[in-house]
């Protein structure tokens, strides 16, 4: 009687070990079909890179000459959330800014439709289009129009070898083909009603890989490579205020302890005390890591036809 007691209880006990064997497995097979059909996946881990020694920032050295760096300060405006900066200064260049928690860079205030440069040789890797006739922000009130046209960019240049540029709160974009084009690519009547979403992603604590909604009829150039002081958009609004803001994200072999999913060895940096800029014309000489001022100024102009907000880049240059 006891042996016949014992073998139940050490059936009874494999029993409940292959359930929780069992449910790991299950709740794995789940998840990863969730992830699956979301479409958000993360992005691999790339191999980490120190900040070369060569790029001009805050951790690193200042430029060989201050002649032209530094010159348009006057249209900064707000900064990162110090939280999530792991890499650099925290605080960035302007004492009375309060960003709001999660924030990942600044704004220049610039007026609707201004056109966008380049900051860097990079290419185009991820978009979501949010534009809406009106938002609600988070202090609850409502603004109209919501501009929220969001591109990523990876670094191709030796001075940030795999930083991420993240820039939104655009009208529109010459490297999405098919925005204001295609009904199904242009503007929701109230933001996130209807957004359009492709390739890498970034947000505060994580990075995905996805296609989301009508993407397609965005005719995004992911792929496509911008030089320096080339178009990349249109500078957007949210209500009445005009401006477009950029984030950056540096590679580094630290990691990043903020990360929850993607890739650790990127980190925020605030972007008004971390580069040095200066003013994009196809003669200047820019020192390595100097990054151009994502606008036209010191009298350097775009060629007047990429200057309408309408204007788009053909699929291959």
């Amino acid at each position: 009687m006891k042996f016949i007691v014992l073998i139940l209880g050490l059936i009874f006990v494999i029993g409940i070990l292959y359930t929780v064997d069992l449910n790991k497995i299950l709740e794995k097979t789940f998840n990863t079909k969730s992830n699956a059909d979301s479409g958000m996946l993360a992005t691999p881990p790339s191999k980490p890179i120190s900040v070369p020694n060569t790029s001009a920032s805050a951790i690193t050295s200042l430029p060989p000459s201050m002649e032209g760096i530094n010159t348009h300060t006057e249209v900064y405006s707000g900064d990162a959330d110090p939280d999530i900066i792991t890499l650099g200064p925290k605080l960035g260049s302007n004492p009375y800014s309060n960003p709001y928690a999660t924030k990942c860079g600044m704004e220049f205030e610039l007026v609707h439709g201004t056109p966008l440069l380049a900051p860097i040789d990079m290419v185009l890797v991820g978009f979501q289009n949010n534009n809406a006739k009106y938002g609600i922000g988070a202090d609850g009130k409502k603004y109209a129009p919501f501009n929220d046209v969001m591109l990523i960019f990876e670094s191709v240049s030796p001075d940030w070898p795999g930083m991420i540029i993240k820039t939104y709160h655009l009208y529109s974009s010459p490297l999405l083909v098919g925005h204001y084009q295609n009904q199904d690519c242009s503007e929701s009547e109230e933001l996130y009603d209807s957004s359009q979403a492709q390739g890498r992603l970034f947000f505060a604590f994580d990075d995905y890989i996805t296609k989301q909604g009508k993407a397609s009829a965005c005719k995004a150039l992911i792929g496509y490579t911008v030089k320096r002081g080339e178009l990349i958009g249109y500078a957007g609004s949210v209500g009445e205020h005009t401006f477009a803001s950029f984030c950056f994200k540096v590679s580094n072999t630290s990691e990043n302890p903020t990360v929850k999913k993607g890739n650790p060895y990127l980190h925020w940096v605030q972007p008004s005390s971390f580069f040095y800029w200066k003013c994009y014309h196809p003669d200047a000489n820019f020192p390595g890591g100097v990054l151009a001022y994502p606008f036209e100024c010191d009298g350097y102009q775009l060629p007047a036809e990429q200057r309408d907000v309408n204007f788009k880049y053909a699929p291959t240059k």
